[in-house]
């Protein structure tokens, strides 16, 4: 495996860093015995990892750009390849302070999430995001405002450890065919437009009820969050090519104005759609622009 680290942050009882792997067979990752880690998926040109978690079947996580996922101490993936580098956002907590933060010791969490746990929470995923904007986009006060998104991760982690898990619902995911059907469906958004979450259930076989939680349980979040991530990524793929103006990549992407996408973009980004397309620009074209490091993902 070739691992990089881009940038990294330590702050208090954690390390905080953007790295990026590749790996061409299957490889084996075993957390460290001192750390707990919360993980984010910055990478958009590739598909879900596909992961072999203990004994259980291969399961699929991080589907889509800034998706989670939790290991705790000691716990062992594989990883089947992706074809295309792996980029997360890594905050590895130390674990006697992970553990009397969130009043949870090792075999509680090994309980709870067991070797990898997915994880869909909108505070986390904030947080998160606020910390790599911290350290692509450095600035006065960054360390410290590093510091405290990730002691606002430690409550998060606290208050998920507390909510009972529901191991039925967790394996009762969509079968591998189920999620091809899907995933096709989505990819072909730009021709067809984007599917109602009853044809998404349709393809499947199942009723819509069904298909909503099936779809949370194989992915660890809502399909609504997906469709609208996979809108979002095909917007910056389109902002990459000069073949559009902001006004038609909205209209080609389904919305209702410019304004309502400019708006959806920047709560993603944290830029507007025309600064996305000038920082690209700049990425190929010559050296970036103060502050537009890490944005392209």
């Amino acid at each position: 495996m070739q691992e990089f680290i881009e940038r990294e942050v330590s702050v208090p009882d954690a390390l905080v860093f953007i790295g990026r792997s590749q790996w061409a067979q299957a490889e084996t990752w075993i957390c460290p015995e001192s750390r707990y880690v919360v993980c984010q998926r910055l990478s958009e040109r590739h598909p879900a990892l596909r992961l072999e978690i203990g004994s259980s079947r291969v399961r699929e996580v991080y589907p889509r750009v800034h998706a989670l996922g939790f290991m705790p101490s000691r716990g062992r993936i594989t990883m089947q390849p992706l074809g295309e580098p792996l980029r997360t956002l890594n905050c590895w907590f130390d674990r006697d302070a992970f553990e009397a933060a969130t009043g949870i010791d090792e075999p509680g969490w090994i309980d709870r999430a067991g070797e990898f746990l997915p994880v869909s929470n909108r505070n986390l995923e904030t947080m998160m995001r606020r910390i790599h904007l911290e350290i692509a986009q450095p600035g006065f006060g960054s360390e410290q405002m590093i510091e405290a998104a990730s002691t606002m991760i430690l409550v998060e982690m606290a208050r998920l450890g507390r909510k009972p898990r529901d191991a039925a619902t967790i394996a009762a995911g969509l079968a591998p065919w189920q999620m091809r059907r899907v995933r096709e469906r989505i990819s072909a958004s730009l021709e067809q437009g984007y599917p109602r979450i009853l044809e998404l259930a349709g393809l499947c076989g199942v009723s819509r009820s069904h298909f909503m939680r099936m779809f949370k349980a194989s992915t660890g979040q809502p399909v609504q969050g997906y469709i609208a991530a996979e809108r979002l990524s095909a917007a910056r793929r389109l902002l990459r090519e000069d073949g559009h103006s902001v006004k038609e990549i909205a209209a080609i992407l389904g919305f209702s104005s410019a304004g309502h996408f400019t708006n959806a973009f920047r709560r993603d980004a944290q830029i507007t759609p025309s600064q996305f397309r000038r920082y690209s620009r700049a990425d190929r074209f010559g050296p970036h622009p103060e502050g537009a490091a890490g944005l392209s993902g």
